[in-house]
């Protein structure tokens, strides 16, 4: 009993006290006859403290993780209705207005239509060496400027 009272911390010091005084049985206490029995109150307080702590943590954690798991069910499922009825809406979508349906045509590039020269300078402007030679020439133009 008196190791429940010590896992429990309710009244610690008054055990420990009583263990420390103690002399042998049916023998009077004598006042810190032997002060090493502390450490045995320290420790198993420390310990079974430190093991409570650890039980404690991990079922918190433990129903932490039942409810993430149950949670993201839940959403899959949500997700997986979504799914479903955007599926049947298309599929009427579809039903009722897939006759009407007109083939896209596939679109060209905004060039597709110059001629060999318009195309040559678009070429020009659009690689990545114009800006170097662009900038190369201002460079030299404000070089020259410098006196």
């Amino acid at each position: 009993m008196s190791l429940f009272v010590l896992s429990s911390k309710d009244g610690w010091v008054a055990i420990m006290y009583q263990g420390i005084d103690a002399t042998g049985v049916d023998l009077q206490p004598i006042e810190n006859y032997n002060e090493w029995r502390m450490i045995y109150f320290i420790s198993f307080l420390l310990l079974v403290g430190f093991f409570v702590l650890n039980m404690f943590v991990g079922v918190v954690v433990e129903n932490f993780h039942k409810c993430k798991e149950a949670l993201e069910a839940e959403m899959k499922e949500q997700e997986r209705q979504k799914r479903l009825e955007r599926e049947l809406k298309r599929q009427q979508f579809e039903n009722q207005y897939g006759h009407r349906k007109k083939r896209r045509e596939k679109l060209q590039p905004y060039w597709h239509n110059y001629g060999p020269t318009r195309l040559f300078l678009n070429n020009v402007v659009t690689s990545k060496y114009f800006d170097l030679a662009i900038a190369a020439v201002i460079g030299k133009l404000l070089l020259q400027s410098i006196p």
